[in-house]
């Protein structure tokens, strides 16, 4: 096996911890009126035990970029599936909605450390030509965990039996921890150097990956929001199971992959990431619009969900491919845990505003789509040039 293989399969073992961890997330949704059943439970407890994953991220994603760059990556990401198998492991004997609100916000040390930790291993881990690849894949972790975590649950969630997803997630945990042990060890950032997200903004350099976070949380905000309510939208619409429609959202969530490898090809002929972004603005609001649209068939509302998320997904391949571009390798954990914590505060956020957006008329989703595609694309940054190569570190 030659170097080049063995290097993709490492890239993908990284990747796996952030699909892993974006499973937590959407695992929930399938097992909504579950949620809602157990005692204690009120109209509003949904979109809050959904939220309080991303309370830890939000507080801490500052530090944690931080504290990565001390430690490593790898242990990190070792931890990070030593708390998943943990938490679902509590679900599974918990009977109240307290309890399961207690797991919830212990969870979110779990993207805590893998969103910080793996985009940044794996650009110290790739060649500088292979880097913005690297990232394109990265950025796909989000719909197939979305998806994963959707099909974990949607198996289970008629069934009187539905904490079986936490098993099964459990268990994938535990061989993620396990072959963490094969990441590879990489030297820390030394206790002098000023790494953290803080010094990162308070340097000139702070600026793009600013704007490059804000880009992504912008995004984060707009396809958490579709997965949380577009079940339950689309269950009401065309009167089918909850389950059944989480399964459709959950294959059409893979097609964001199709986004992220057109993007690459786009980009690769020339296309400018501006002139991209502004096309998928364009088409991304329209097709948003189409997805909630009020439609007699169910296959118009599949095929401008499929287009929606092919755009998603290559607007946030252009978010990765910029990470490696906008800041230096020092900053390289700092700006990773920048990002994770942008998405975190978002992702706290997202449920609240959507569930309720559903409620009413079908346009106040499809308006918060196009105003947040209209932002995305304001503040994407647009580097003159990539930052000086350095020897890569964890």
């Amino acid at each position: 096996m030659n170097a080049r293989t063995d290097n993709w399969r490492l890239l993908v073992l990284i990747y796996l911890y952030g699909v892993v961890s974006a499973a937590s997330l959407t695992k929930a949704i399938p097992l909504q009126e579950h949620v809602i059943g157990l005692p204690g439970a009120g109209p509003g407890s949904f979109a809050l035990f959904v939220s309080l994953m991303a309370v830890l991220p939000a507080l801490l994603g500052t530090l944690s970029g931080a504290i990565i760059d001390r430690i490593g990556a790898r242990p990190a990401l070792i931890i990070s599936a030593l708390v998943g198998a943990a938490a679902n492991a509590l679900y599974l004997f918990s009977n109240s909605i307290s309890g399961f609100m207690v797991i919830r916000l212990l969870e979110g040390a779990v993207p805590l450390c893998a969103y910080a930790a793996a985009p940044a291993l794996m650009i110290a881990v790739s060649a500088p030509q292979r880097r913005s690849a690297a990232m394109s894949l990265w950025s796909t972790y989000t719909p197939v965990g979305t998806s994963l975590g959707l099909l974990i649950s949607a198996t289970s969630a008629s069934s009187e039996h539905w904490r079986s997803a936490y098993a099964l997630h459990g268990a994938v945990f535990v061989i993620m921890a396990l072959l963490g042990l094969f990441l590879p060890r990489t030297r820390p950032t030394p206790p002098g150097a000023r790494s953290s997200t803080l010094a990162l903004l308070a340097s000139r350099e702070g600026i793009e990956p600013l704007r490059l976070a804000l880009t992504f949380g912008v995004l984060i905000f707009l396809g958490l929001g579709v997965s949380v309510v577009y079940p339950g939208y689309l269950s009401q619409l065309h009167d089918m199971s909850l389950a059944r429609a989480s399964s459709i959202l959950a294959g059409a969530n893979l097609t964001m992959i199709l986004g992220s490898m057109l993007s690459g090809v786009l980009l690769t002929r020339g296309m400018t990431t501006s002139a991209l972004f502004l096309a998928l603005t364009v088409v991304g609001s329209i097709s948003g619009i189409g997805s909630f649209a009020p439609w007699p068939w169910l296959g118009a509302n599949l095929a401008t969900l499929l287009l929606w998320q092919v755009c998603t997904g290559a607007a946030m391949a252009i978010c990765a491919s910029l990470l490696p571009r906008v800041v230096t390798p020092a900053h390289r954990a700092a700006a990773a845990g920048l990002l994770s914590q942008t998405g975190a505060i978002l992702t706290f956020i997202t449920p609240p505003v959507w569930v309720p957006a559903v409620a009413g008329q079908w346009i106040v989703p499809a308006l918060i789509i196009v105003a947040g595609w209209i932002l995305a694309a304001v503040l994407l940054p647009r580097p003159a040039s990539t930052p000086a190569a350095a020897p890569a570190r964890g």
